[in-house]
């Protein structure tokens, strides 16, 4: 396994407050095998990424492209929510104001 596939399951993890004991639980492997495993001691099998992938909640992707990784947030926020720009694209100007002004009201908790 690459140095960076290591790297990036363990950057993975650690976003997502998991620790190793508890990655090695959901897997059902041993801790020394998470430590291994992002060390790039030892190599992973495609089931062994897909697990990594749901448990950290990250995009397969994510831990195995250098190019995916640097095509930036903007970039995959865009892919992820495509089909909410596209209705958005229906919309009259007045209306796409109207979406983003709740929107900003809701992530500033005032709705």
């Amino acid at each position: 396994m690459s140095e960076f596939t290591a790297k990036k399951i363990k950057e993975a993890r650690v976003r997502a407050g998991i620790t190793q004991d508890e990655a090695a639980t959901l897997m059902k492997i041993k801790k020394t095998t998470i430590s291994d495993i992002e060390s790039a001691k030892r190599n992973i099998s495609a089931d062994e990424l897909a697990q990594f992938s749901r448990i950290y909640n990250v995009d397969v992707r994510e831990l195995l492209f250098v190019d995916f990784t640097a095509e930036g947030e903007e970039q995959r926020l865009a892919a992820k929510y495509s089909s909410f720009f596209k209705l958005l694209e229906k919309l009259s100007d007045r209306e796409v104001e109207d979406v983003f002004w709740v929107m900003k009201r809701k992530v500033e908790g005032l709705l």
